[in-house]
């Protein structure tokens, strides 16, 4: 039984199909007409009692405007003449009977009897607008389940009938239709048991079983064909495979851009050279300079055919067997083998660099670029790929360094620096951590030395083990390695704490200059608002700081620095001009700006005594100043001299170890603060 009613045939799935289909359309439309006939039914029971209610309403409601009780028997005794009434009930506009009258075959305690299939119909009795009483019909709709009943039994009848029908037409179909099918499986079945691809099948129908059996045969044929040119294509096959390894390996080994061996050749050659017994060479390291220049301005087309032809001139610079690879981007590297002394080493280097000079012609247009070259040995500068590898990069960054378009030779001297370098950057982060940094305040004077308004802040490095480090010796390496931020946080922090201590102390401003480095002025305005908004926390009056920034800042193309400068201004916070005249100094940038201050660089300062050429620059500066409403601050004050010199070329302020060497805020705060603050009580007194 189990196996009869199993599908595992396709003739049992047409005929389970076929017959799912009729079952389901018959029951559907069965479904659908007893619905139909049940809802009409009821439909039509419903409008015909509220069509009598309504007609019975207007006489009714006047028997019950005149208390006539027998008028309203009388009028509703009629109703009972439909069949499927049960009974009717007047009420008042209190929900008293007036009046009720039910078939004589129904009980009063049966008619709402929950057994009864009852239909309910009220209508309200009202006169002008007036409501007093209503009248209830209550009908017996039983008879429409007995019409559906009969509807359903015929339906049942209906159905087997048709299924039987079904059943029949469909063993009919599908003999009909499975035959072909049938044919198809078995020659299908033959040809698999015996890989003979010559038999065919018969075309036994001409619908899409028919086009199956015709494509069949078709593929039959296709596969006997390709089997005769299967044997020659494998041997073609082979050869491309072998072909395509070959090119594999090419590319695995060689840059796409210039055909130059790639990384990967460049360090597995390194690597059997330095397996070699006895084995010198010179590895050279060269990187372009401003190829970024020549990216953005021309575009990458013209950088990757300056890199082709680079490749080629530095083919041309070495023998054949020596190694010209390609690292990647703008880097190249050469290995030159049998050479390790430096005088043919540098032959080789100046060739590089001779030929890298010369202009180079891409799509009409002349080219120029130049080289940073680092030069190592093998064996004697090291031993392992990592290391002559590491001293030849060290080697070409310290060339980049030094001016570009130079080579230079690794020492141990360069890797003792690098190191040294560093361990500054790691002592750096722990500084920032640990707070280890200091301030000092330079105190600068009016034009007679003597009252001090201004001061300058300067960090220092209190360093655990070697004590206290000038900026110059720091500074450049935090702002190189992204810890300058960090650092310029720190200094906004304290020299407002320590505003806010002096102010409190004096009672009047002590204005502090502050040194910003370029990079903390970031495009997006952090800096300045946080500046803002520390000044505004602080509470101190508008004028408590002065913001130093050197003439290369301002000279950047970047015109958002100078936004961020005016906006420092319309804050309350000064802006003064640190190392006047060493810059790129250009008057534009002083109209376009609010400069307070410019501070002239102790360079001119220094001979100013007796250098006839620094005291006409200084007084050019002095005078331009003040013909733009600009104050002018002298560095590097050492002799009265100078001071007597400044004063005659009418500068504002001075500043220098003739007054007062940088001072801890603690010998800041007695020397001139609470000095200040004591003659200010002396003079209120």
């Amino acid at each position: 039984m189990k196996k009869f009613f199993s599908m595992n045939t396709i003739s049992k799935k047409l005929l389970m199909i076929l017959m799912g289909v009729s079952f389901a359309s018959i029951i559907t439309v069965t479904f659908v007409f007893s619905a139909y006939e049940l809802t009409t039914a009821k439909r039509e029971q419903v409008d015909g009692l509220k069509t009598v209610a309504k007609m019975m309403a207007p006489n009714i409601t006047a028997a019950v405007l005149f208390d006539d009780q027998d008028a309203i028997q009388e009028l509703i005794q009629p109703i009972l003449l439909r069949d499927d009434i049960v009974s009717v009930t007047v009420t008042d506009n209190q929900d008293n009977v007036v009046a009720f009258v039910s078939q004589e075959h129904a009980q009063s305690d049966s008619i709402l009897s929950p057994s009864l299939n009852v239909t309910q119909i009220t209508n309200p009795l009202a006169l002008d607008g007036l409501e007093y009483g209503q009248i209830l019909i209550l009908a017996d709709d039983s008879y429409i389940n007995a019409r559906v009943k009969f509807y359903g039994q015929f339906i049942i009848i209906l159905l087997i009938f048709a299924l039987g029908i079904s059943f029949s037409l469909s063993l009919i179909l599908r003999r009909r239709f499975l035959t072909p099918i049938l044919h198809l499986a078995t020659i299908a079945e033959r040809v698999s048991d015996s890989n003979d691809y010559s038999l065919r099948a018969k075309e036994l129908s001409h619908d899409e079983v028919g086009k199956l059996s015709s494509h069949f045969n078709d593929m039959l044929e296709n596969i006997e064909q390709r089997d005769k040119r299967l044997e020659s294509q494998v041997k073609l096959r082979t050869e491309e495979l072998e072909s395509a390894n070959e090119k594999l390996h090419e590319y695995a080994y060689q840059d796409g851009l210039t055909a130059l061996p790639n990384r990967r050749y460049f360090y597995e050659k390194l690597q059997s050279l330095i397996d070699t017994e006895n084995m010198i060479f010179t590895l050279v390291f060269i990187d372009l300079d401003g190829f970024k220049e020549i990216n953005d301005t021309l575009g990458h087309d013209y950088g990757d055919l300056l890199l082709q032809q680079v490749a080629k001139r530095l083919k041309n610079c070495v023998r054949s067997h020596d190694t010209v690879a390609r690292l990647g981007g703008d880097e190249f590297t050469l290995i030159v083998e049998g050479i390790s002394d430096q005088r043919r080493a540098s032959e080789i280097a100046e060739v590089i660099k001779s030929s890298l000079i010369q202009p180079i012609t891409i799509k009409n247009e002349q080219v120029y670029i130049t080289s940073s070259i680092g030069l190592t040995f093998y064996p004697s500068d090291g031993k392992s790929i990592e290391d002559v590898v590491k001293h030849a990069d060290q080697a070409m960054y310290l060339s980049k360094n030094k001016g570009r378009n130079r080579y230079e030779f690794f020492s141990f001297a360069m890797e003792e620096q690098a190191l040294g370098k560093r361990r500054l950057i790691e002592e750096l982060r722990q500084a920032i951590k640990l707070n280890q940094f200091q301030l000092l305040y330079q105190p600068i004077v009016n034009i007679e030395g003597g009252e001090v308004k201004k001061v300058e802040a300067l960090i220092r490095w209190h360093h655990p083990k070697w004590g206290m480090i000038e900026p110059n010796e720091f500074i450049h390496v935090a702002e190189e390695n992204g810890l300058i931020v960090d650092i310029g946080n720190w200094v906004r922090q304290q020299v407002i704490a320590d505003a806010k201590e002096f102010y409190q102390i004096s009672g009047k401003i002590i204005q502090i200059s502050v040194n910003t480095s370029p990079i903390e002025i970031d495009k997006t305005g952090n800096w300045i608002d946080q500046w803002i908004l520390d000044c505004n926390k602080s509470k101190l009056p508008h004028g408590s700081f002065l913001i130093e920034v050197t003439e290369n800042t301002l000279m950047t193309p970047d015109s958002s620095i100078k936004q961020q400068l005016k906006l420092l201004n319309n804050n309350g916070i000064k802006v003064a001009i640190d190392d006047f005249g060493v810059g790129y100094s250009s008057l534009a940038y002083l109209q376009e700006l609010d400069i307070d201050i410019i501070k002239i660089d102790r360079s001119f300062i220094t001979n100013i005594s007796s250098n006839e050429s620094s005291v006409a620059l200084v007084r050019a500066i002095i005078t331009m100043a003040h013909n733009i409403g600009v104050k002018v601050v002298a560095e590097g004050i050492e002799n009265p001299s100078q001071q007597q010199l400044l004063k005659q070329l009418s500068c504002d302020y001075l500043q220098g170890f003739m007054f007062s060497k940088p001072l801890t805020k603690a010998d800041f705060c007695s020397r001139y603060v609470k000095t200040s603050a004591s003659k200010s009580n002396l003079i209120n007194g």
